[in-house]
């Protein structure tokens, strides 16, 4: 049956594409699924088919034939991010040479949201799920797994032994930073980060503490912000410099760079403290505007790219055995991939 173009899209079938293509309908399944597989003249006879007919492909109709979702969920906490947009890219590029599609969902910090949006994955029957979560959601993605859903936790180790995950050793890269600053001599230091409820914040704090406790004449102060923005660095620092000179801390290690960013653009524009000579600071990410700020900044850097590269890997993998076994987990362990953050140092610690 034919269709005008923009009448009903429901009416055309992968038939009268093959058919008006002059190609067969495996030809016409591959030209969406795996294009590789065509010509380049064979690619333009469907592309102009698919457009006068106006075909929409149906991936309900070939998940029941084939039993296989070309979608894979993605949940991020923060899109906004100056590290999620890395992440991202690397997963997306691994999940397109696999020849399917990246749905990405933000939860806005919300545990809530986060658990709506893996019901809708859940709905959906997508083929995997990566998910950089707020709360703790190993239980629920243990269901998902027996219901034929893999799953990768992003950017936090996992609990259990038998949820893959691919992490950063956050509190190895808080020490890091924090010895730093001691070994410069800094002994009053305050960490600038949003709420500890998020696990990556508070493995910082506690890697930030283990330097503390070894130090007696240190001190750690903790200084809370709304969010690990650059606007929010700006207005920290705003309250900071209304201290007396000996009420401030002498050192400031921030939960990113971003609020390390807003602090010494505050710092500088005032003139009433100097970085590093008053104040040292440091940041978290080594994010790409790090080394270019006015103070270039010392920072413990992640590698994000890396980190969204081994989570797609995984998952691919996780699917792989999950179809092997047909939802049962069989096996005792599943893989846990951890990275070692890397001490950065710039301007902004050590001065010119």
């Amino acid at each position: 049956m034919r269709a005008e173009p923009g009448g009903p899209l429901n009416k055309v079938t992968i038939r009268d594409v093959a058919e008006s293509a002059r190609v067969s309908q495996s030809s016409v399944s591959n030209y969406f699924h795996k294009p590789h597989k065509l010509s380049e003249a064979t690619r333009e006879r469907i592309r102009q088919a698919v457009e006068t007919l106006g075909f929409v492909p149906n991936d309900a109709a070939r998940m029941l034939r084939t039993g296989a979702s070309p979608v894979i969920g993605y949940v991020a906490f923060e899109l906004a991010s100056a590290t999620t947009p890395e992440i991202a890219t690397a997963i997306e590029q691994r999940v397109s040479a696999e020849g399917m599609y990246l749905l990405m969902a933000n939860d806005t910090g919300s545990r809530q949201r986060e658990r709506e949006y893996l019901q809708l994955f859940e709905q959906q029957r997508v083929a995997g799920i990566i998910i950089s979560p707020v709360g703790d959601v190993e239980n629920e993605l243990a269901r998902l797994r027996r219901r034929g859903i893999a799953s990768v936790l992003s950017a936090r180790h996992a609990r259990s032994a038998s949820q893959a995950s691919v992490s950063i050793d956050h509190v190895a890269g808080a020490r890091l930073a924090v010895r730093h600053l001691v070994e410069l001599g800094r002994r009053r230091i305050g960490f600038v980060a949003s709420s500890l409820d998020l696990q990556q914040i508070a493995d910082r704090q506690r890697g930030a503490l283990s330097v503390i406790e070894q130090a007696p004449d240190v001190s750690l102060e903790l200084i809370s912000v709304p969010e690990r923005s650059v606007e929010a660095g700006i207005a920290c620092a705003d309250r900071l410099a209304l201290r007396a000179p000996s009420d401030r801390p002498d050192a400031l290690f921030c939960a990113n760079d971003l609020l390390a960013i807003g602090i010494i653009q505050s710092f500088v524009a005032s003139g009433h403290v100097r970085v590093p000579e008053d104040i040292a600071v440091m940041g978290y990410d080594d994010i790409e505007f790090a080394q270019s700020t006015v103070v270039p900044l010392s920072t413990v850097r992640t590698p994000h790219a890396q980190l969204g590269a081994a989570a797609a890997k995984l998952l691919f993998d996780e699917i792989t055995a999950l179809r092997a076994t047909e939802g049962v987990e069989v096996r005792e362990a599943a893989p846990q991939i951890e990275f070692t953050p890397e001490l950065v140092v710039r301007r902004s610690t050590t001065g010119a």
